[in-house]
């Protein structure tokens, strides 16, 4: 379609064979729009069009982003000398790690949570995980965001040490401890794609 290529962001569209819907997603990449593939090309233009101011208030936030000069480290950008010469995911590593284990002490005082072995990690969907073996597994980009997310990162993986689910008792006991963890999932929603080198 002519209108895709007139798009101030890379833009795509996919058909779905299954649908009789249309759905736009805006991340790092750009405009992904989901279409059924019934529906013709001037409805979903006229969609995108209705959508356009969202859709370039999504992209600026992207842009703004990707145009950082530096690194976040603790949810602040640091300048590139902050970071010159280190080898980028050896540094992030060992901070997560020192940081990890620095609020596993304050949280797990007197070993109530019966933790066997801690790790750090590059998983590519995760911030955390917890084994029924009682293994916790952190990701080292977590160095990336502010230690209050940090922070609820590890109180929830310490309650799957008591609920290996996401069930209401699970959340009841993540609130117990963090009571603005909504916030910080929010933050990490928002940020993640900035948490990267």
């Amino acid at each position: 379609m002519e209108f895709l290529d007139q798009m101030s962001m890379p833009t795509v569209l996919k058909r779905r064979a299954r649908s009789n819907r249309i759905s736009l997603r805006v991340n790092e990449n750009g405009l992904r729009i989901n279409a059924g593939e019934h529906i013709p090309d001037p409805e979903i233009e006229t969609f995108v069009q209705k959508k356009s101011a969202w859709i370039d208030k999504q992209w600026q936030k992207y842009e703004l982003a990707l145009n950082e000069k530096g690194y976040l480290y603790l949810g602040e950008l640091k300048d590139l000398e902050f970071f010159q010469d280190k080898d980028l995911e050896k540094f992030y590593r060992a901070e997560t790690g020192r940081i990890v284990k620095g609020l596993l002490e304050i949280h797990n005082e007197d070993d109530k949570y019966d933790i066997n072995k801690v790790f750090i990690k590059g998983q590519k969907t995760r911030w955390g995980s917890c084994s029924s073996a009682g293994n916790l597994n952190f990701n080292w980009r977590l160095a990336m965001a502010p230690t209050e997310v940090i922070e609820y990162i590890i109180i929830h993986e310490l309650c799957h040490r008591i609920e290996m689910n996401h069930s209401k008792e699970f959340w009841r006991l993540v609130q117990e401890k963090c009571p603005e963890f909504r916030r910080h999932k929010a933050w990490l929603k928002r940020n993640q794609f900035r948490l990267n080198i």
